[in-house]
């Protein structure tokens, strides 16, 4: 159910004979309709386009679903201005009768709203007052040319022009708001002819309708009694929808001296449990993941470590046994003499010779030293020393042994 306050008044001004505007709020499929519309024409005729039009704009909204609000505002109005044309060919006498119309949709805690012509709405919130509809005019034209002000716009003789209208043959489709309004609490709809709002400003509606001391029926009367004070030179019609936010709790509806001819649905606001749910569904999530780390960590296989053939000490001993050959290696040819000076008599013969007793494996032992240390090297006794004369004889011993 949708909370807000409904509140209207009618009145004829100080100089018309007829009150040609009419007004209508009902329920239906399409939400809550509330609309004015500001008849013209002359005669009766004015009062007969307007009292039309909101009956044609009642029967098709509640006879009919349509799929959005702004869909069954276009429609219903179109629905009006075919049925005023269809009268007006029907009767001479109502020709060229027409009407301005503007209406609000109260949907689901949101307003739509659609205008033809330069009756207005109003949107008064937050101490502040802004007009949401567009005059449809022969001096809005000329405000949005920029060749005159819309203070100017206010007092030019010639605001009574309109540009559309229900009941021309051509008439523009209703202008929608591009976007749906959600009201703040205390926010009021105002919708009204121009009997009103071209007689009083912009500042005069405002203080007025902010007046909470007054009930909104009583303000509504006021902002007629304003205009007739003004002059009164048009019929002023004015409905305003309030929405007071949630009322007290433990009442079921609301009756009081501030809301008189108004409606009021108390809706008791639900408790937000999202935090709640967010919270428990992060500690669960938190409790699904450590359970899965755990088990995978658990059934994770050991890292496969390379076999080794070698030993921690074996490879200690091959090390040094690395290092010691490196050492080999860059020993001089005068310890290699040494080496020899310390054989056997029968082993340094042998090697003399270029012979091994064992198949000149010691012979070939000291050639693949040589082979690696063929270049200038640095003795005991600080002298170079060339072994390549050493090689040459070892290759000359074998050629002698043949």
């Amino acid at each position: 159910m949708e909370n807000y306050v409904l509140a209207n008044c009618t009145d004829t001004g100080k100089v018309r004979d007829v009150n040609e505007d009419s007004m209508v709020t009902f329920d239906s499929p399409n939400g809550r309709v509330v609309a004015v519309c500001d008849g013209m024409g002359g005669q009766n005729a004015g009062d007969v386009a307007s009292q039309l039009a909101v009956t044609v704009i009642q029967d098709i909204l509640t006879d009919n679903t349509f799929a959005s609000p702004e869909e069954a505002i276009t429609r219903s109005i179109v629905a009006a201005n075919q049925a005023i044309l269809r009268r007006a060919a029907q009767d001479v006498s109502l020709s060229g009768m027409g009407a301005t119309c503007v209406m609000i949709i109260i949907k689901e805690g949101k307003v739509y709203f659609g205008s033809v012509g330069d009756s207005r709405i109003y949107y008064i919130a937050g101490g502040m007052i802004r007009q949401i509809t567009k005059d449809q005019s022969y001096v809005q034209t000329l405000v949005d040319a920029g060749e005159i002000t819309q203070e100017a716009a206010e007092h030019h003789q010639d605001k009574n022009q309109i540009t559309n209208a229900l009941g021309l043959d051509g008439m523009i489709p209703p202008v929608i708001g591009q976007m749906p309004i959600t009201p703040e609490p205390g926010a009021v709809f105002l919708l009204c002819s121009d009997g009103l709002s071209g007689m009083i400003n912009n500042n005069a509606i405002l203080n007025t309708v902010a007046n909470r001391q007054l009930s909104l029926s009583d303000r509504a009367q006021q902002l007629v009694n304003l205009a007739n004070a003004a002059g009164g030179l048009d019929n002023i019609t004015v409905q305003l929808v309030e929405f007071p936010g949630v009322a007290p709790q433990n009442v079921s509806g609301y009756n009081s001296n501030n809301t008189s001819g108004g409606i009021y649905t108390n809706t008791k606001r639900k408790r937000n449990k999202m935090p709640f749910y967010a919270i428990a569904a992060c500690l669960f999530a938190c409790v699904i993941g450590g359970a899965i780390y755990w088990f995978l960590r658990d059934n994770e296989p050991d890292p496969i470590v390379p076999k080794s053939t070698i030993s921690v000490k074996e490879k200690a001993v091959e090390q040094r046994t690395n290092k010691t050959t490196v050492v080999v290696k860059e020993r001089t040819v005068t310890e290699k003499e040494k080496d020899v000076d310390e054989l056997s008599e029968k082993e340094r013969a042998v090697v003399e010779k270029g012979k091994s007793s064992s198949k000149g494996k010691s012979n070939k032992g000291i050639q693949i030293h040589q082979k690696v240390t063929g270049k200038e090297v640095t003795g005991k006794d600080g002298q170079e020393t060339d072994n390549s004369d050493l090689i040459m004889k070892t290759f000359d011993g074998s050629k002698e042994e043949k």
